[in-house]
């Protein structure tokens, strides 16, 4: 088999270091990269383009003399990938090919290796297959929200929060025909330069929506085998609580009572939801509050220490710095030199 191993630095540079092992050259025009399949290896093309709001696009369309293996890793970036086989086949492992998943005609796979795993793509040799999919620069896209990330549904939030990919993810179904059909309209558009580019990122976004919405109907099972759904209400009410209470969200046992149940079947809950303790949702959720209150300039640290409810300026400090790399002071500083 043979086996192309791509340690990326940032998600741009997959086809420019798939090239280079190839021993070949790429094209480039606005940030749509094009590499063709050289003839010793196969036939056909492998495209890419990445966008602000920290998705990209990537569309496989190859046949290759032998089988091949990608073993693609990004030491700085957690990235998240949506992929749908569109024709042919595809298996798709993190650790160990024993862990393999097979993709099929119009199957879909959630994939997001832990912290340091490498992401590895299996392709069968003399097999024409169409692979298309999105990744997403999870810290990325973050920023692009025009709201607090704990205001998503859990389903999404468990997917969306874990930019330091403290948790994988595998997750495969069948993808709805109207996916099919953007993908589609991806491949036959006739735009060119700027319009194009606009056109792609627009039905990228398109194609992640259905793709959330399949996942739900097809993934709230998961959900449901741990939780009733008494329970996962109940969640959500506390959820609620502790959003317009931040300065006074209470101890454990008294969030235990506005949900009706006791702590630790809401520690259990919590874990099962948002992969964290209660105490450290709360944690979360304040820093989150607290990096805008920063940056909008309108409050100084100690001001967004009292509001916040929090114990000390020193401690806060801390795990704000633990969490954002930065002092809450030095996003002042910033703030105050724009």
């Amino acid at each position: 088999m043979e086996t192309y191993h791509l340690e990326l630095n940032d998600v741009e540079d997959f086809i420019p270091e798939l090239a280079k092992n190839f021993e070949l050259d790429y094209s480039e025009n606005l940030g749509e990269y094009h590499l063709d399949i050289p003839s010793n290896i196969g036939e056909g093309y492998i495209e890419g383009i990445n966008f602000p709001n920290g998705i990209g696009l990537y569309t496989y369309k190859c046949n290759f003399h032998e089988n091949l293996k990608l073993k693609v890793s990004l030491p700085t970036v957690n990235p998240i990938r949506f992929l749908y086989c569109i024709e042919g086949e595809v298996d798709s492992y993190f650790l160990n090919a024993e862990d393999m998943v097979h993709l099929d005609d119009h199957q879909y796979l959630i994939a997001a290796p832990k912290e340091a795993e490498t992401h590895n793509l299996v392709f069968k040799k003399n097999t024409c297959f169409t692979l298309c999919y999105l990744e997403i620069d999870r810290l990325k896209f973050q920023q692009y929200f025009s709201f607090d990330l704990n205001q998503l549904e859990p389903i999404y939030y468990k997917i969306f929060s874990d930019v330091k990919a403290k948790n994988r993810i595998c997750d495969t179904g069948s993808f709805s025909p109207k996916t099919a059909d953007i993908i589609r309209e991806i491949k036959d558009c006739k735009l060119e330069g700027f319009p194009r580019v606009n056109f792609i990122g627009a039905k990228s976004l398109e194609i992640l929506s259905f793709m959330l919405t399949r996942f739900k109907e097809e993934g709230e099972s998961l959900y449901k085998t741990h939780l009733k759904d008494r329970d996962l209400k109940s969640v959500e009410k506390v959820v609620e609580y502790i959003n317009e209470n931040l300065a006074q969200a209470g101890t454990v046992d008294s969030l235990a009572k506005i949900a009706g149940m006791n702590s630790n079947k809401l520690q259990e809950a919590f874990q099962i939801v948002y992969g964290k303790t209660v105490n450290a949702y709360v944690r979360d959720i304040r820093l989150t509050k607290a990096l805008q209150m920063l940056s909008s300039g309108n409050k100084n640290v100690s001001e967004v220490v009292y509001e916040l409810g929090l114990s000390s300026r020193s401690y806060f400090s801390k795990i704000f710095k633990a969490k954002y790399g930065i002092s809450p002071r030095n996003v002042l500083v910033r703030h105050a030199a724009r």
